[in-house]
């Protein structure tokens, strides 16, 4: 008896890229795509009528980030199936999204040789991660997390902000954004402020 086809979802803002994505998945044996969505809210309410097998999601939609998808869908239904794909490859974003449920992180870069393959093996209630995150987040173990405060604070500092700006920004006195600043570069092993913000970018903390 053949087994149930996977149903899947995919949600993605970039009509041309959600379309190869259905595209390389519907042509597969055993596969049937149910839904499709453009932005986060979308997708949860498609995953919320569909229940699929497998969520296929990109990390950064207009109006949500993945890690935030993957925890609404996991409300509706705790043992949903999600598989997030991104361009980002740093270690922060990956921890926030698998720590909100995600059973595979998947560089956009790899999809051809790899989705078909990570979509059987979540179904099949294994985890997947792309090796190149997966050695970032090896790397950063056991680095301590920068808080939201601290995020707000080089949020600034990209906007090119000063710190009594920042301060204002906040409501929050100019030491305190000096303070924050100062653990933010510390947890980065950062030696200035630009320097910390091209970590925080390439590890993923900020876009």
């Amino acid at each position: 008896m053949t087994p149930p086809a996977i149903r899947i979802i995919v949600v993605d803002d970039h009509p041309l890229f959600r379309a190869g994505v259905v595209a390389m998945l519907a042509g597969e044996p055993g596969i049937l795509i149910v839904g499709q969505a453009g932005t986060g809210a979308e997708g949860v309410e498609v995953f919320r009528d569909m229940r699929p097998d497998v969520a296929v999601v990109d990390l950064k939609l207009p109006d949500m980030d993945g890690d935030e998808v993957v925890g609404a869908m996991r409300k509706i239904d705790p043992m949903a199936r999600v598989i997030v794909l991104t361009t980002y490859g740093g270690d922060a974003a990956a921890r926030r999204t698998l720590a909100a449920g995600a059973q595979g992180y998947l560089l956009k870069t790899s999809l051809a040789n790899d989705l078909v393959g990570v979509v059987r093996a979540v179904h099949a209630g294994q985890h997947r991660i792309s090796a190149e995150v997966a050695k970032r987040l090896h790397d950063h173990r056991g680095d301590e997390s920068l808080t939201e405060r601290e995020l707000a604070v080089l949020r600034g500092v990209a906007a090119g902000m000063e710190n009594k700006q920042i301060a204002q920004h906040l409501g929050i006195a100019s030491n305190t954004v000096k303070e924050h600043l100062s653990h933010a570069m510390a947890k980065l092993r950062a030696t200035n402020r630009a320097h910390a913000l091209s970590i925080a970018i390439a590890r993923g903390y900020l876009d």
